[in-house]
Parts: C-alpha cells; sequence; structure tokens
C-alpha cells in the first residue's frame, strides 16, 4: 500500500478542478495514532457552521461499533452510507444514517490494488489523470 503522502496527492490529484472537494491531510499530519472521532471533533470545532456528513462504505459502517468512541461519533455526526453490491446494512443504535446505492460503489480499493497488480484497464477504476500513479505505486 502506497504512504499515507502517496494516497493524499492521489487524491489531490483527482479531486483537482472540481470545488465541491477538498482535501484535508488533519490526520496525516498529527504524531501517533488517529482516530475518526478525533478528526470529526476537529472539524466541527474548526467550522461550528458547517453541516458535516461522513461518507462510509457499507463493509466500513457495519464494522463502525469497533471503532474509537464510535457512540459519540454517532451522535455527533451524520453518516450517509454507500451500499456495496451484495452487503446488507447492519442497524446501528443512535445512527443517524443516508443510503447511497450506485454501481460506482462496487468498486473498493482493494480491487484497484488488484487490478494495478494485473495490469487491468485502470481507467475504469479511477481518474485517468492519476491511473500512471496508481500504476506506480500498486502495480506489479
Amino acid at each position: 500500500m502506497g504512504t499515507a503522502i502517496e494516497r493524499a496527492n492521489l487524491v489531490s490529484r483527482a479531486i483537482a478542478g472540481n470545488d465541491a472537494f477538498e482535501l484535508s491531510t488533519k490526520e496525516i499530519e498529527r504524531s501517533g495514532p488517529t482516530y475518526t472521532i478525533d478528526s470529526v471533533r476537529e472539524f466541527i470545532h474548526e467550522q461550528p457552521a458547517e453541516d458535516f456528513v461522513l461518507l462510509l462504505g457499507s463493509d466500513a459502517f457495519n464494522g463502525i461499533t469497533t471503532w474509537r468512541e464510535y457512540e459519540e461519533l454517532l451522535s455527533m455526526i451524520h453518516i450517509v452510507v454507500a451500499l456495496r453490491p451484495g452487503t446488507t446494512l447492519e442497524e446501528i443504535p443512535g445512527a443517524r444514517v443516508s443510503v447511497i446505492e450506485s454501481e460506482m460503489f462496487a468498486i473498493s480499493s482493494t480491487e484497484i490494488r488488484l487490478a494495478a497488480k494485473s495490469g487491468a484497464e485502470l481507467a475504469n477504476f479511477v481518474p485517468v489523470e492519476i491511473v500512471d500513479d496508481v500504476k506506480r505505486i500498486y502495480g506489479a
């Protein structure tokens, strides 16, 4: 897996030119372990007027009860879950959830790394602007 800096650079290039997105590097700038609850607290503290949501794949959401201070996290933020094909959502008390269903959520980061290793056409998985870097970082 690429370093956190490499992954942040990939995201930066993938969202360039789309003002609807903004990259945050807060989690890689912290020393020691970093947890989603810490990032959410920081965002809310810095921008209290904003209405933040946490976007998760259904696989990640189904494991949220193992996350640090997950109950507080659920009370602090609305969660948007991208439903992956073949998965169902766990019912998690206290979670405010909206669900997005789309073919684009059928692709996982694991599948992208496997495609890079196998030489598959990565433009089917990631923006064309980052195909070469994904090949370099995750390829065989």
